[in-house]
């Protein structure tokens, strides 16, 4: 009687280890499968948490998660990209006819000079705060595979919506305004 006990004992001991195994296992493949369809899909998405960067503006270190507003946007552009250029004049129409603030983040790092951005904002009226990504951790935090990218995000760092490519004031207001911003 005491070894057909010791057996059951054993066997539901090992299908318990084989269960959580399997468990651990499904759960470390959901994990790649979401980071390779991130991937494919060129950076992060709609209803992620977006990653915090530390960032230097005019001598001083901005957090993104320390932002304090409902709705706001953050745009990655670069002096050297045609569309990013081409929408700077949208962005500054859009931060001057709605109180949804925009945060320029310049990926330094894909600059030849870091004095390349300040001689071009010198040419170039930006009527919004500009970042700098010294340290290129924009790129691979936000998996970004294009620029210019334009991401709306919330107090909490939930992206709200996205963009890759040159945006207008009208697409902004209308991305805005889907999110209930």
């Amino acid at each position: 009687m005491k070894k057909p006990l010791i057996y059951l004992i054993l066997a539901i001991a090992i299908i318990g280890i084989a269960y959580q195994s399997y468990q651990t296992y499904d759960a470390k493949q959901k994990k790649v499968e979401q980071q390779q369809k991130q991937v494919s899909q060129g950076g992060l998405e709609v209803g992620m948490k977006a990653p915090n960067l530390s960032l230097r503006q005019e001598g001083k270190t901005i957090n993104l998660d320390e932002i304090n507003h409902d709705v706001f946007v953050i745009n990655f552009w670069a002096t050297w990209c045609p569309p990013c250029k081409q929408e700077i004049p949208e962005l500054n129409a859009f931060a001057r006819h709605t109180d949804v603030p925009v945060y320029g983040i310049n990926v330094t790092t894909s600059e030849r000079r870091v004095s390349d951005v300040a001689d071009f904002l010198k040419k170039t009226p930006v009527e919004y705060p500009v970042l700098y990504d010294r340290q290129g951790t924009s790129e691979d935090a936000y998996r970004l595979v294009a620029m210019p990218a334009t991401y709306v995000l919330d107090r909490q760092g939930t992206i709200l919506a996205k963009h890759v490519g040159p945006v207008t004031e009208q697409m902004l207001k209308e991305m805005v305004k889907r999110t209930g911003g």
